[in-house]
């Protein structure tokens, strides 16, 4: 059974979204880029709490899933209204693309976290070591994702690549942000993309 909580640091009424409801026909995934923590601080504390970039769910390492407001509402990640409102968004804990010190070996993330686990290996978007999502975070994922398809019916169905994707703007289902264009790394080729719509299970009914 799916659980989702709420931050107890985190005050919806305050944050900076647009709280006109808007139909959604995608779901799309990206990575917090950093620890969750610092996620979640970055979201608190950036621009002054004018943050706009808000997901509506976060998924930790834990398999922990997170709400922050309601999937009727929207953020702002593209500037583009078109895009932005039609979107319901997950971030999924991640540290993205990891530095080699080639020195000490020891691999750090963009901001410095250091990284002690085996990396995902592969040489995309100029990029060589990967921070890997586990197994659990992507069984939640696919329980989350098949949830909100239903309440919100969304087609089941996922671009099945991180590559870009021309017109993945009029694409209904699942999509993540490096579908949009090259500069983005996220999802990044760790990810199994074959997790989707096979490990649905009995959730609860705390979707807004």
């Amino acid at each position: 059974m799916l659980t989702i909580y709420n931050i107890e640091t985190i005050d919806e009424s305050k944050l900076n979204i647009h709280r006109k409801k808007s139909k959604k026909t995608q779901i799309l995934l990206y990575d917090t880029q950093r620890r969750v923590d610092d996620f979640i601080n970055k979201i608190k504390h950036r621009k002054n709490g004018k943050f706009e970039d808000i997901p509506h769910f976060i998924i930790t390492k834990l398999g922990t899933v997170y709400q922050l407001f309601d999937t009727d509402y929207s953020s702002n990640t593209f500037n583009d209204d078109r895009n932005d409102k039609k979107m319901i968004k997950i971030a999924i804990e991640n540290l993205g693309w990891l530095n080699k010190n080639t020195i000490t070996g020891i691999l750090n993330n963009w901001i410095g976290d250091p990284y002690r686990s085996e990396p995902h290996i592969r040489n995309w978007r100029n990029y060589f070591f990967w921070d890997k999502y586990n197994e659990n975070q992507l069984s939640i994922l696919s329980e989350l994702c098949e949830m909100l398809c239903e309440r919100h019916d969304i087609f089941k169905q996922i671009v099945p690549s991180n590559g870009y994707l021309e017109n993945v703007s009029n694409f209904k289902g699942i999509v993540c942000k490096s579908n949009f264009s090259s500069i983005y790394t996220d999802i990044n080729p760790s990810f199994n993309f074959r997790i989707f719509f096979n490990n649905a299970k009995e959730t609860n009914d705390r979707i807004r």
